[in-house]
């Protein structure tokens, strides 16, 4: 296993976070937090490179209880420029799909599918999305689909064949980002005299530092920052759907650490789109399956009494991320403050690279 570095950059800061393996547990080498400009994410780019890349460097410098080294980073993209969707396509055999899949994500995603770079997963899961009318191209039959007797008839193109029918349909998570924001994201760690080794989307990396174990299990992940907040539904650590809700904890003010006065009507905008992801999720992407709990990460985190506010008003079990879990800090306590902010550098940095 290759060591990564994880690097978040948020609405006004930098997060970064070295692990070492440490047999099934990861040693934590280096963490830091330090500021940008803000608001520096628009979809079709990073603004502010070079400032952000200042900001890495002396960030890495600052590291506790080491400086942050090493070259390989992983970088995450935020809700807010990301497309994504998960939907349910006919039966193909794998060629098949991976040759239909672009136009299919480009027409689900109503994106130029030339512009953008796009990944996606074929769920094995309880989900089966209600099916919206996404074909597959059709096709002319094969020179070597040829009549073999007066009575057989070749299949009519887009039309299912019984050999299809004997199979469910396959149900697909794909995410696609603009090409300039990439290029844009690659420009970036050069200047910080980094190497990307990947790029990952924020509340995919934010799952798999919380989450426990890949119980499928799904789950409600809240990411309460200070410019906005994630909501993302996973089953286990595998994304099902992403928003992002124009909310952030700078509507409270600069000190969050402790109670909010009437907190359910402050953050109305938060629980008036968890119903609406939850009935999504629940009708349409996953029909029948229940969300099961609640998780919450982010600088909101800190908030007094948050986790028995969100259970109150979703009547779902709720309970403050813990993405330290997993990782050896005896060495060097984490400031409180700062405990439930790193998932996602977490989550970037427990990445496997080859």
């Amino acid at each position: 296993m290759s060591t990564v570095i994880g690097l978040d950059i948020g609405f006004e800061t930098v997060k970064m976070v070295s692990l070492s393996p440490a047999g099934k547990k990861w040693r934590l080498d280096g963490m830091a937090i330090g500021n940008c400009p803000k608001d520096s994410w628009k979809p079709d780019q990073l603004n502010n490179v070079d400032e952000i890349a200042e900001a890495v460097k002396a960030t890495m410098k600052a590291g506790k209880p080491h400086a942050i080294s090493g070259r390989h980073a992983m970088v995450a993209l935020p809700e807010s420029v990301i497309f994504s969707a998960t939907f349910s396509v006919p039966y193909m055999a794998d060629p098949e799909l991976k040759q239909a899949l672009p136009l299919m994500i480009a027409e689900k995603l109503s994106i130029e599918i030339d512009e953008y770079h796009f990944d996606y997963e074929e769920i094995k899961s309880q989900c089966n999305p209600v099916v919206d009318e996404i074909l597959p191209p059709k096709k002319e039959p094969a020179a070597a689909e040829k009549v073999k007797d007066k009575g057989d008839k070749p299949p009519e193109p887009g039309v299912a064949t019984d050999q299809d029918r004997e199979h469910p349909n396959i149900a697909i998570f794909a995410i696609a980002a603009k090409k300039t924001l990439i290029a844009s994201i690659i420009e970036l760690c050069k200047k910080a005299d980094l190497s990307l080794a990947g790029i990952d989307i924020k509340p995919g990396a934010i799952a798999r530092a919380v989450v426990d174990s890949d119980d499928q299990l799904p789950r409600l992940i809240i990411d309460m920052g200070v410019g906005g907040t994630g909501a993302s539904i996973a089953e286990g650590k595998s994304l099902r759907v992403t928003s992002i809700i124009p909310w952030g904890t700078n509507v409270i003010g600069e000190n969050i650490n402790g109670p909010v006065e009437n907190l359910r009507a402050t953050a109305a905008p938060v629980f008036d789109e968890l119903i609406h992801i939850t009935r999504f999720f629940e009708n349409r992407v996953c029909p029948g399956v229940k969300i099961k709990e609640i998780i919450i990460s982010g600088s909101g985190a800190n908030i007094t009494n948050l986790a028995d506010t969100f259970k109150q008003e979703t009547g779902l079990p709720t309970k403050l991320a813990n993405p330290f879990a997993k990782i050896e800090t005896s060495h060097f306590e984490v400031p409180k403050q700062l405990f439930h902010t790193f998932s996602d550098a977490i989550g970037l940095a427990m990445r496997d690279i080859k």
